[in-house]
């Protein structure tokens, strides 16, 4: 019987053999020689090669002492190594924990210490960075040299493919742990189990008409955005094509290359592909599904523009999908409704539902055992408060027509989400704070053309202040996504009675900044 896709089951506990490991060593069996994974650059890898070298991988972390249930990090961009590596880890039984490839200095420490890992696995881009913090797990080097004097610092040889006991995977298992940008603290550590990953890819986006797929990937792989593209390829039938992250300018070239019928665009990308001058050609391609979040500010529009069908959702890392969309028709503004297994609630401060139209906390949770996270990394105390009342709190503020419809309006906290990424205004703070002539920061984000938000921060000066050299010392110290774009001077920071800081009256204050980054190009 020939494929389909919306055979797939609604759950993985219904068909264990569509955990994602398992999928791709039984693709390799019976389909070796097929293309499974396409980089832009022109390299691919049949199913064959890659369980090859997943295989491989396997030996290299024997090799460094990896185990049953220990942590293996990852600083890797999108490449075939952080599919393999992801692989090779669950294989062993052991746990993934991507990281994110801008973290430097004390927030890449952080993640470190957090998770102990028993090795790490990356390139010799970070080689430096690592060798600076004075880790201690081996680290093991995917490609190039490493200078002698480095011992904790190894070069795979892959002289072995292993042939040893593997471990025997359910969908309760730990699939990867996923740091989240820190939205309420530093950031923390998603355990997330294969029933996740299984069901934030099954319900993504609509499956009709989608069998093989070839999926468009230029998100990391340390975000649910690049994980769960992989996992969709793989039970569509079809193929990844991977790009070292997202670029306006090679988006279209890459989807007609490589003939892409779907993909995922996010955060301020959206806006970049709307805001392209129109061509004759933007019709000429192959792409079909695409899977916005956030939508375009002109749904039908966009999908006239460009020959394709849209749809969205609403998810989080924590969380698998459990708002979505359609291809038909749905209300402007609207996230989607609720998927098959998963039930909601909308509540006020207190914990009691909304009124319908009311705007309030999304609470979610599903029938189906470990679809919602197993918890964070060793934050019991932050577990249970998440699972209060036995729903999941998301922290995100949304509404519900009387039809069903969801519709998410911000984050309940003072998150700043800039190029998909979410800054952590406690960190973010923490950072600026450090500097000598900073009494005390706060920020906020500011719109942007962009459907995005630029950093706005608000200083409480020392005498010999100078904005410009505070810029100059975080771009030093910060993430790119992180660094503010306006500096504001104040006299003194609106606070609560618990001596909380009020950036609802922040931001909207309509003061002259004394300092503005220089404007750039934007991402092409």
């Amino acid at each position: 019987m020939a494929f389909r896709a919306t055979d797939l089951p609604d759950r993985l506990d219904r068909d264990e053999t569509l955990l994602l490991p398992l999928l791709l060593r039984r693709r390799a069996e019976t389909d070796s020689q097929r293309v499974f994974l396409q980089n832009t650059d022109g390299g691919q890898l049949t199913y064959g090669q890659l369980d090859d070298r997943v295989r491989r991988w396997m030996s290299e972390l024997v090799a460094a002492g990896v185990t049953p249930g220990d942590r293996v990090s990852t600083l890797l961009p999108p490449s075939f190594d952080a599919v393999a590596v992801w692989m090779a880890t669950a294989r062993l039984g052991a746990v993934e924990a991507p990281t994110n490839t801008a973290l430097h200095g004390e927030f890449l420490a952080h993640v470190l210490r957090d998770c102990e890992p028993r090795c790490i696995v990356t390139t010799s881009r970070f080689v430096t960075t690592l060798d600076e913090l004075g880790v201690e797990p081996t680290v093991i080097v995917a490609d190039g040299e490493v200078p002698t004097n480095r011992t904790r610092f190894s070069v795979p040889s892959f002289q072995t493919v292993y042939d040893g006991t593997e471990a025997e995977l359910s969908s309760h298992d730990v699939a990867t742990m996923v740091y989240t940008s820190g939205t309420s603290g530093r950031s923390k550590g998603v355990v997330v189990p294969w029933a996740q990953e299984y069901a934030t890819a099954r319900w993504l986006m609509p499956l009709d008409g989608r069998e093989g797929d070839i999926w468009y990937g230029p998100w990391a792989m340390y975000h649910v955005s690049g994980k769960v593209g992989l996992y969709s390829s793989a039970l569509l039938d079809g193929k990844l094509v991977i790009r070292d992250g997202f670029s306006t300018s090679h988006f279209w070239s890459d989807i007609r290359r490589h003939g892409v019928t779907s993909t995922m665009i996010v955060a301020s990308t959206v806006s970049f592909l709307s805001q392209q001058p129109a061509s004759p050609t933007d019709r000429e391609h192959t792409l079909r599904n695409v899977c916005a979040s956030p939508m375009p500010s002109d749904p039908a529009g966009f999908a006239e523009r460009f020959g394709v069908r849209l749809s969205t959702l609403f998810n989080m890392t924590e969380t698998a999908s459990p708002i979505v969309t359609g291809w038909d028709d749905f209300p402007s503004g609207s996230c989607g409704r609720l998927r098959p297994n998963v039930a909601a609630r909308i509540v006020d401060e207190h914990g009691r539902d909304v009124d319908c139209g009311r705007t309030g906390e999304l609470l979610v949770r599903s029938n189906v055992p470990h679809e919602i996270m197993a918890g964070y990394w060793r934050a019991p105390e932050t577990t249970v408060e998440s699972w209060r009342d036995l729903w999941f709190h998301t922290g995100d503020a949304v509404r519900c027509d009387a039809e069903g419809n969801y519709y998410f309006i911000d984050r309940l906290k003072d998150t700043i989400r800039r190029g998909g990424e979410n800054i952590s205004s406690v960190e973010l703070e923490a950072a600026v704070n450090e500097h000598s002539l900073v009494k005390e920061s706060a920020a906020v984000g500011i719109a942007t053309p962009w459907d995005d938000r630029d950093v706005k921060l608000f200083i409480v000066p020392l005498p010999g202040f100078d904005a410009a050299e505070l810029a100059r010392d975080l771009d030093r110290r910060l993430p790119r996504y992180m660094r503010p774009s306006v500096i504001s001077v104040i006299e003194a920071l609106p606070k609560t009675h618990t001596a909380r800081i009020r950036k609802d009256q922040l931001r909207l204050l309509n003061d002259e900044p004394v300092w503005v980054r220089p404007k750039r190009k934007a991402n092409t």
